[in-house]
């Protein structure tokens, strides 16, 4: 048909598509326009735009050429349209788009719709919901704005080139059901493929669409082989109960005769979040027992701006998270009460440790804790600078004494501490930066039982005062590259009395940078350090224009005597300390590289610590070096010394190749390996593992493989990836 007829015609179609659509109407070359009256009656029913539109009788309407319709959030496009008034259906020749919102993308090759576009047939059509799976059907007849009804289908989330006609994985079916309130599929006669082969036949599946992030049903299934468990499946069932909270059910089958089940239960409450869990379980690594074990995590605001939190763990046997892959070899139970503000905390802390290793003696250590603190840093008053108060308990108790020198050790031990510190800072003429301070430290400690080697009460008093010179030097180098050397000089009196007390947490001091310039290098509250000393150190930095810096740190401690507060083998024993070397180089290529090493004046290396990490667009590297001492009042026995190696290598847009090994130097053999490979494209996801481990609760080496596998696309489960065929597209 031609063109659009004169002004009386034009101002007729006006009136009809105003009375009978609703629509505003434009042409190519003379647009129709629809009053604001009449649009302002039939406001946000629909708006047509077309190259070509006229009328073909009372009731009919005809648009052509790139036609477009807008009827509230739904689009169509279509290359022709017929509109039949009294019946209210569109005829609709395709190709057509028909869009909804963001979320559904329809495409055919003809159409039959009514009620806007909500309702009708629709032949040889495709569906992508979310930009994700895809869903070929000969047709698709929307009963409802709820039910769509699809037949002969071949849904996947999988791209299809011209090259590659087969998607990797595809579900054909007879017939499909959506339901868009429950935003479920609904599958008849279904049978999922792998590479165009049938793999299984399901007469009646049911998954949620990919708008729906918590369905119930089953999720991926794990497999794996090992020596414990011979080759294994786990199939977690998900049910979401409610939209707070909801229940996953593992069942775990393997062949050496392993039957286990693990449960999760997840609540999420106003304030915060509620995690319960366990495993039970029987198998062939300790036949005829039943073992299993249980968990609680939450996490919690409380009124006045306090957190409560928990993380709670009870295993029956040593070996048991081990087998079943759940956690480390050493436990940390705790409940804790917690605010922290700009210049408060506040916490109270219940904890329990327990170990899975075979050398430890749960019965021996001090594994029940309670501690509470209050620290409070505000501004000094008359002497100006910065103050800190600190307040601390702690107490802790063991089932058994543990028989050493001189007597043993107490089963119960509670201390009491407060702290006040000041610290002032100046500068001072010529750029030197000058501070001085004070710490007053009071401890008391109540011991049982009185047959230990300690006495029942003891109160100590360690104040100490603190003089620091720092200078500072910045010199502007070549190419724009800045140099800053700073000398640092610190003394430090503290009284040295000592006093005969139990140490359970000061066991293991350290030098290093962060603790150079520092009153005190126990880590607990047990132990503090006395006597006269000079804390002194050198840094050189350089910072270059090109986005990389480096740090080089020399240090160590003099003092006026030797109280044998450490160990001999400890590097700050003696009237002089280690050497302390300390280096790190950081580059805006993602390479970062520290070291810290501790040796003495014959440059014999006490303790080494070397980490890399590199991490690109295509690769990532971590390794790091250890190496220490052994020392006895530290309860190391033998020189310890390992190397550890991760990294992965992106080996082409879906693949990458995961390595890594603990290597334990002082007994020359691996401890752990893993070589790994995964895959991921915008269908599936695949995770392969082989991992060799030296087990530390049973002496034992186990090999395990795992393989997870990802179906994509569906269940709002997306993927990162996205394919491109050959051609560009």
């Amino acid at each position: 048909m031609g063109a659009p007829s004169p002004n009386p015609q034009r101002r007729g179609l006006g009136r009809v598509l105003a009375c009978v659509l609703g629509l505003t109407i434009s042409g190519a070359a003379l647009p129709v326009m629809v009053t604001p009256v009449l649009a302002q009656d039939q406001a946000g029913f629909a708006t047509l735009l077309a190259d070509r539109l006229f009328l073909d009788g009372p009731n009919r309407l005809i648009a052509e050429g790139n036609v477009e319709a807008f009827f509230a959030e739904t689009r169509l496009t279509a290359a022709r349209v017929v509109y039949d008034r009294s019946t209210g259906a569109m005829q609709i020749t395709g190709p057509l788009v028909l869009t909804e919102g963001a979320s559904t993308v329809l495409l055919a090759d003809s159409a039959e719709l009514r009620e806007g576009l909500r309702l009708g047939l629709i032949r040889s059509a495709r569906v992508v919901m979310e930009q994700q799976l895809q869903i070929a059907a000969n047709t698709v007849e929307r009963r409802s704005e709820r039910f769509t009804e699809m037949n002969n289908v071949i849904a996947s989330a999988c791209e299809i080139c011209p090259d590659t006609e087969t998607p990797l994985w595809e579900v054909r079916a007879d017939r499909v059901v959506h339901d868009a309130e429950e935003r479920q599929l609904y599958f008849e006669g279904a049978q999922f493929r792998m590479f165009g082969l049938p793999v299984a036949y399901i007469p009646r599946l049911r998954v949620p669409d990919p708008s729906l992030e918590r369905a119930t049903g089953f999720l991926s299934p794990r497999f794996s082989l090992d020596t414990e468990h011979g080759f294994g499946l786990r199939a977690p069932y998900f049910i979401a109960l409610s939209s707070d909270k909801d229940l996953t059910l593992t069942p775990f089958l393997g062949t050496k005769g392993t039957y286990a089940l693990e449960a999760r239960y997840r609540q999420a409450f106003s304030s915060g979040l509620l995690e319960l869990g366990g495993l039970v379980a029987r198998d062939s690594i300790r036949n005829g027992e039943s073992r299993g074990m249980v968990y609680a995590k939450g996490d919690f605001a409380v009124p006045r701006g306090y957190s409560l939190s928990f993380n709670l763990i009870q295993p029956s046997d040593r070996s048991l998270l081990e087998d079943y892959d759940q956690g480390e070899p050493r436990l940390t139970s705790d409940i804790t009460l917690e605010r922290v503000r700009r210049d408060e905390r506040i916490r109270l802390q219940a904890l329990q440790f327990r170990s899975l290793r075979v050398a430890d003696v749960n019965a021996n250590l001090p594994n029940s804790v309670g501690q509470g603190l209050y620290d409070r840093r505000f501004d000094m008053p008359v002497l100006g600078g910065v103050g800190r108060i600190r307040l601390e308990g702690e107490g802790y108790a063991r089932r058994q004494p543990l028989a050493v020198a001189p007597g043993p050790d107490p089963k119960r031990v509670a201390r009491l501490s407060a702290d006040l510190n000041w610290r002032r800072d100046a500068v001072l003429p010529g750029g030197v930066l000058g501070a001085v301070g004070a710490n007053l430290g009071l401890d008391h400690f109540r011991v049982a039982p009185a047959a230990s080697a300690f006495a029942p009460t003891t109160t100590r008093f360690r104040p100490s005062l603190m003089a620091e010179l720092r200078w500072p030097l910045v010199r502007a180098g070549t190419g724009g590259a800045s140099h800053v050397i700073e000398p640092v000089a610190q003394v430090i009196w503290s009284n040295d009395r000592l006093h005969g007390l139990p140490n359970a947490t000061s066991l293991m001091p350290e030098l290093d940078e962060g603790n150079l310039f520092s009153f005190d290098r126990f880590p607990g509250g047990d132990a503090r350090e006395a006597g006269l000393r000079a804390n002194l150190g050198l840094s050189w930095t350089r910072y270059d224009p090109d986005g990389w810096s480096s740090t080089i740190t020399l240090g160590r401690i003099l003092r006026d005597k030797d109280l044998n507060q450490f160990s001999a083998a400890s590097p700050l024993s003696g009237s002089e300390s280690d050497w302390l070397l300390a280096a790190s180089v950081d580059t805006a290529a993602g390479l970062t590289l520290s070291s810290r090493s501790l040796f003495s004046d014959d440059f014999d290396l006490t303790r080494a610590a070397i980490e890399l990490d590199w991490t690109t667009d295509t690769f990532s590297i971590s390794t790091s070096y250890m190496r220490i001492e052994a020392d006895m009042f530290e309860n190391r026995n033998v020189t310890a010394s390992e190397w550890s190696f991760d990294g992965a290598r992106v080996l082409d847009e879906n693949w990458t190749a995961r390595v890594g090994w603990r290597y334990d130097v002082a007994q020359k053999r691996a401890a752990r390996a893993i070589v790994g490979l995964d895959y991921e494209n915008e269908c599936l996801r695949m995770a392969m593992q082989i991992e060799r481990e030296y087990s530390a609760t049973t002496n034992s080496n186990s090999t395990r493989f795992g393989l997870a596998v990802d179906i994509l696309g569906i269940g709002g489960n997306p993927s990162r990836a996205r394919k491109r065929c050959s051609d560009g597209l």
